[in-house]
């Protein structure tokens, strides 16, 4: 695919907004090529096939969703590698006031649905995140005091 780009446009500094004729989405691809060589999660010998064709690794994606999907995953894999799991609760917000558990539960939802794309899944598979459900601890039974009868 970056290869059909460059000899199109000549280059190998992919727009984030690039859509092929047959509908492939570039330029979101390029991009995710970038986070997954900065979380080393890119497989083996696709960066040495970019390097190749001098794809642009430094290429800065517009303000917008893009920015938040590369802080988020790193804050991520902050949180695994600072606690041994990407089990994040829900209500986690990072140092830095990001909520990263709310976001780690849309990502999951949308997995659970079948709307989150395969690189994306990849990439939260590698860093502990699965869309099973997670165990539960055990609850406490709660009892209402009972009204005795008058």
């Amino acid at each position: 695919m970056v290869q059909h780009y460059v000899e199109h446009c000549r280059h190998a500094v992919v727009d984030r907004d690039y859509v092929t004729d047959d509908g492939f989405h570039l330029g979101r691809w390029a991009d995710r090529q970038r986070n997954g060589r900065i979380i080393r999660t890119l497989p083996k010998g696709r960066e040495a096939e970019l390097e190749a064709i001098n794809f642009d690794w430094q290429a800065t994606p517009p303000a917008g969703a893009d920015n938040k999907y590369r802080k988020m995953v790193l804050e991520l894999a902050t949180y695994r590698e600072k606690h041994g799991s990407g089990e994040v609760p829900s209500t986690f917000v990072s140092d830095d006031g990001e909520p990263v558990g709310e976001w780690l539960y849309r990502k999951v939802r949308k997995w659970r649905d079948g709307e989150l794309p395969v690189d994306e899944q990849s990439v939260l598979s590698f860093l502990g995140v699965s869309p099973a459900p997670r165990a539960r601890g055990p609850r406490t039974a709660t009892r209402r005091p009972t009204v005795a009868a008058r």
